[in-house]
């Protein structure tokens, strides 16, 4: 019985530290992201978050910082790469959804946007859909 009940408090201490490391990532990046600016190069904003990090979840799985990350070339050329960063826990269903992310938009390797509405308002200048270039998710993936 009391093999049990330290079973049962460890499980608790693991999983109420997960919680903590996932909660603390999602703070770190926030503020991270506060201190990013236009103009940016893609080292500048890793150093900001940390550098490129694996993490543990509350449910056990591992996980990138950034989340991940999408490139893509434009029909004029300019490369476009997008940061995908964890920063909300709106469900506990065991995923990482896309409203659960922050986009950092880098055209040319400088930041041109942070943010759903600025990656939208990229989209909306740039004349094309998120469906344009391979790996960007749709817009209305975000609710």
């Amino acid at each position: 019985m009391k093999r049990i009940h330290l079973l049962l408090a460890f499980v608790a201490l693991i999983i109420i530290s997960a919680c903590a490391t996932t909660g603390k990532l999602r703070t770190m990046n926030k503020m991270a992201l506060i201190k990013i600016e236009a103009g940016m190069s893609e080292d500048e904003v890793l150093a900001l978050t940390k550098g490129i990090t694996k993490t543990n979840t509350e449910f056990g799985q591992l996980f990138n910082n950034p989340y991940y990350k999408t490139m893509s070339t434009l029909k004029n050329g300019n490369v476009v790469t997008t940061l995908w960063f964890y920063t909300d826990k709106l469900s506990a269903d065991g995923k990482i959804n896309m409203n659960e992310l922050t986009p950092v938009v880098l055209e040319n390797n400088q930041v041109v946007g942070i943010g759903w509405k600025a990656y939208q308002d990229f989209c909306d200048v740039k004349d094309i859909t998120p469906e344009d270039y391979r790996g960007m998710p749709k817009v209305e993936d975000k609710k």
